[in-house]
């Protein structure tokens, strides 16, 4: 998957710690088991919304689902891609 901010400091810290973020989130939403099908990769890709945006603030990490424009737009924000 390819990042559109890969320069970011927030951006190599999700790299390195991705399997982390998901090990909390299936905790939060208590779950010890995910199964992730053909059918779901295309549901999800079809979707439009198939980038991540990571905003940590004050110590709270939030991710949101958005589509490869608004990506695009937050990366230019954060210096990522030029204008």
């Amino acid at each position: 998957m390819k990042s559109f901010n890969p320069n970011h400091g927030v951006v190599h810290e999700i790299e390195e710690q991705w399997y982390k973020l998901c090990a909390i989130l299936m905790y939060k939403f208590g779950v010890t088991k995910v199964e992730i099908t053909g059918e779901d990769i295309e549901r999800f890709m079809e979707s439009g919304r198939s980038n991540i945006a990571v905003h940590p603030k004050d110590h709270i990490i939030t991710l949101t689902l958005v589509s490869d424009e608004e990506g695009k737009r937050l990366a230019r924000k954060e210096g990522g891609l030029p204008v």
